[in-house]
């Protein structure tokens, strides 16, 4: 039953054999449904000031807070509205106030709902990062796959990818993708489990000592339908496609207004700025991610040639 709920899922997930899906956003108002009637929370904002902020920066102060409780539900149209309405006087509570992030989901429980924090992620950066990510992948992930494999340490995540494509023929490309994306940590010489940690299927996700954002698997990686979005001690969302759970979480150290961890700068730079193209702060390619786009850009004009 699992392998048949996964396959749909990742089948909607990855829209295109060949060619990436178009912007996730009109796909919006379907996926909110799923969300909207099993939860309620009251949305109230602050702040008054109007500063937007571009790239991520250090935040300040964890502490933690409960939830509201439920007062008005909102319809999926109404959730949307809301938070465009409502996004330069979020955007200035977070980069002035500096409130802890289980203060911003108390605040703005909307925002952990379905795709809005990958909505948001567009408002700040202009930037579909759903369709950028598959995007690059259809393009790149073959190249990734293929300088990963002279690499010690590869082998269990292309193992497991091959078992998963071996399941499912029709969702090769959308396992090439995950494969890329688990191993960029390790092409920078970085570690996959400070950004996806895996825990068995029937423990309990534990958020204590959790304070950057992370993603916890429960069960592996490749056939998990449980992802869970970890930021200050507190389990922010669920997801049950990774890839819309890794999307989420690089969106929310742009939402968070948070630098990225030392230990995983090189492979989120190298999402910021090679796979989504976002460049405007003029800081630049570490080097580690400099040397990557290299050997991806030789494999793949040696593979055309071949062609």
């Amino acid at each position: 039953m699992m392998a048949q709920r996964n396959t749909k899922r990742k089948h909607a997930a990855m829209t295109a054999e060949l060619v990436p899906a178009p912007s996730t956003a009109s796909n919006v108002a379907a996926a909110i449904k799923q969300g909207v009637a099993a939860a309620a929370a009251a949305a109230s904002s602050s702040g008054d000031a109007d500063t937007d902020s571009d790239e991520p920066k250090k935040k300040g102060r964890p502490s933690t807070s409960g939830n509201k409780p439920a007062e008005n539900e909102k319809s999926p149209e109404e959730i949307s509205e809301y938070l465009e309405e409502t996004f330069d006087v979020r955007r200035s509570f977070i980069t002035l106030e500096m409130p802890s992030i289980p203060e911003v989901k108390e605040t703005y429980p909307y925002l952990f709902r379905n795709k809005h924090m990958l909505l948001e992620f567009q408002r700040i950066s202009k930037v579909d990062i759903d369709h950028a990510i598959q995007e690059y992948c259809v393009k790149y992930a073959p190249a990734i796959l293929a300088v990963a494999r002279k690499m010690p340490g590869a082998a269990s995540i292309l193992r497991q990818a091959e078992q998963a494509k071996e399941e499912n023929a029709t969702l090769r490309q959308y396992w090439d993708m995950v494969s890329a994306i688990c191993l960029l940590p390790l092409l920078h010489r970085e570690n996959l489990v400070e950004m996806v940690h895996e825990v068995g299927e029937d423990d309990e996700v534990d958020a204590t000592g959790k304070i950057v954002p992370m993603l916890v698997s429960k069960g592996n990686i490749f056939s998990s339908d449980q992802f869970f979005l970890i930021a200050e001690e507190t389990v922010l969302q669920e997801f049950e496609e990774f890839t819309m759970a890794f999307g989420s979480l690089f969106a929310s150290y742009w939402v968070f207004n948070m630098e990225y961890p030392r230990t995983l700068n090189n492979t989120y730079m190298f999402v910021q700025k090679v796979m989504l193209h976002l460049r405007g702060d003029q800081t630049p390619l570490p080097p580690p991610c400099k040397m990557l786009v290299q050997q991806l850009t030789k494999w793949s004009r040696e593979h055309r040639k071949k062609k």
